[in-house]
């Protein structure tokens, strides 16, 4: 057998065994001291500092639907001891329009709307040792933006600021929650 010959045989066989690099975090070894199997972790409801009422509660299940379904840890009730405490606090919630529909050139006061409006909100979380109350990692201005197109249709007028806010909770829960099982600190 030639050497090439050898070689076109060996390489694919090598390349499969080593692999390309990806590993699914649910099959990962964990080397976060919080991240073990089984250990109980408690949501503290997230403090809202924004004008915006309601976001915290957003948040906060968001967050409790990522552990539930994604995390090494059985999630108890407030008030309950745990191994581990989640804390949150929402900073800071901007909305500004970021596209204009021009108004009505027949009426000279018209001065148009919005058409995209983009919202930004802005948390820090912290993992707590439920035992000593000492923070274990700590993750500040963690910001979070999506867009959306407003309806300029009045008689079907959707507010879909709160499907974007939605999104957003759910994106910042889902990117902390992996941020914390990789065990990034």
């Amino acid at each position: 057998m030639s050497f090439a010959f050898r070689i076109a045989i060996i390489a694919p066989v090598l390349a499969a065994t080593l692999g390309c690099g990806y590993h699914r975090l649910d099959r990962q070894q964990r080397g976060a001291a919080w991240a073990k199997q089984g250990e109980t972790i408690r949501l503290a409801r997230f403090r809202n500092l924004t004008p915006r009422l309601g976001l915290e509660d957003r948040f906060t299940k968001a967050l409790e639907n990522r552990v539930v379904a994604a995390s090494p840890w059985r999630l108890v009730p407030q008030g309950a001891p745990s191994r581990w405490v989640l804390q949150g606090t929402l900073e800071e919630y901007r909305s500004r329009p970021i596209g204009l529909t021009l108004g009505n050139d027949r009426v000279k006061a018209s001065a148009g709307s919005a058409s995209r409006v983009e919202v930004a909100v802005v948390a820090s979380v912290e993992l707590l040792d439920g035992q000593t109350g000492a923070v274990v990692l700590s993750r500040r201005g963690l910001t979070f933006s999506n867009q959306y197109r407003v309806d300029q249709n009045f008689a079907s007028f959707d507010n879909r600021e709160l499907q974007v806010l939605e999104s957003l909770a759910d994106d910042f829960a889902e990117s902390f929650l992996t941020q914390l099982l990789e065990g990034s600190d």
